[in-house]
């Protein structure tokens, strides 16, 4: 910033020349202040915009793992229906495996989502988030923190209601031919547990997702 020093030839030229000098640095700073501020709130509105975006494509995700797990979920209580008559109406127990096809139909095809994350990393370590309104940090950071939560929940594959060593030991039984139907309807019975309480998880938080943005427009 530049600016010439008074040359008055009297005090009150001297004043008037030094009132006009504080009022221009006054305005060059509140200027540079104001394009700066506009430029924060630029940069904060586009990290939002991205951020939005990434919790659209978060919720399509959680759709599409929602309605393959719904599926498996439904196969799932139809044969242990199917399993729970059979057993009641005391018939053989390989002849009942065979009947209902066990071989072929025991497994677990759970899908978990991936969850993208990099559009608020992005925006935090850009610093775009200071700048966005505290209502707005918040909202954002909340729906962060639950994401996370859920992935390490799937990660650490701490599920009670599951006995993976003991489910693989029916499940061999049963491909050698020395299955018992108690024990498999025991093992459908926590796989079903299982994907109810994952599933239960994952559609709170698409459901949290899906009300705090704006849907995306159509194409």
């Amino acid at each position: 910033m530049h600016f010439e020093v008074p040359k008055a030839s009297s005090f009150k030229e001297f004043g008037g020349e030094y009132l006009m000098i504080v009022i221009s640095i006054i305005t060059a700073l509140a200027l540079e202040h104001g394009v700066q501020t506009l430029h924060h709130r630029h940069l904060a509105h586009e990290a939002g915009t991205r951020i939005d975006a990434e919790i659209q494509a978060n919720v399509r995700e959680l759709d599409q793992v929602l309605t393959h797990n719904t599926a498996e979920l439904t196969k799932l209580q139809a044969l242990r229906a199917q399993l729970l008559a059979g057993i009641q109406d005391k018939g053989g127990s390989q002849a009942l495996i065979d009947k209902l096809e066990l071989k072929n139909k025991l497994g677990l095809s759970v899908l978990t989502p991936a969850l993208r994350r990099e559009a608020w990393e992005v925006a935090v370590a850009s610093q775009a988030v200071s700048w966005m309104s505290q209502q707005e940090l918040e909202r954002y950071s909340g729906l962060y923190a639950g994401m996370r939560d859920v992935q390490m929940i799937n990660a650490s594959g701490g599920n009670n209601f599951l006995n993976g060593p003991g489910m693989m030991d029916t499940i061999s039984d049963v491909r050698m031919g020395d299955g018992d139907p108690k024990a498999i309807f025991r093992m459908l019975s926590q796989m079903i547990t299982a994907y109810s309480s994952l599933d239960g998880n994952l559609q709170a938080l698409r459901n949290d997702l899906a009300k705090s943005v704006p849907p995306a427009p159509h194409s």
